[in-house]
């Protein structure tokens, strides 16, 4: 897609009219990135919060997620003590043991995994994730892909 400078990024988002008559821009692959989700105990679906770059290192992603927790539902003390330093955080992010996914909060949960295979089919964000299933060897994981399907807005 090229944009000319008269034209911004949102000119070119597809609408539904030129989805139908375009049927190729129904299904978009996005390649690998970080889903951040929230998750709340009373609702069993997630909420989709951000998409990050694969090239972010996970520490950052985990700072990312950690202050978009506190600045939803932490007070405003809480923020400015946060601000000084993070390791003040009331709920620091704790990740997994192989840089593959976080958690950040009780209830609601911040959720945030690195997925590859990102496809968007209409309003139906679809991916797939690795875990760890066997993790006797260190020098000889065995990961398992998990799929998962997401409705967002689009």
């Amino acid at each position: 897609m090229v944009l000319h400078q008269d034209q911004t990024d949102l000119d070119c988002v597809p609408t539904a009219d030129s989805i139908v008559r375009r049927p190729h821009l129904a299904m978009i692959n996005h390649g690998t990135g970080w889903l951040l989700f929230e998750q709340v105990a009373a609702r069993p679906a997630f909420t989709l919060l951000s998409i990050l770059s694969p090239r972010r290192p996970a520490r950052n992603v985990a700072a990312y997620l950690e202050q978009l927790y506190v600045d939803r539902f932490c007070s405003v003390r809480a923020q400015l003590i946060y601000k000084k330093s993070r390791k003040y955080a009331a709920w620091p992010t704790r990740l997994d043991r192989y840089g593959l996914g976080m958690r950040c909060g009780n209830d609601p949960c911040f959720f945030g995994i690195y997925a590859r295979k990102i496809i968007l089919t209409g309003n139906v964000l679809e991916f797939e994730y690795k875990v760890v299933e066997v993790a006797d060897d260190p020098r000889h994981l065995v990961f398992q892909t998990k799929r998962q399907s997401l409705s967002v807005d689009v």
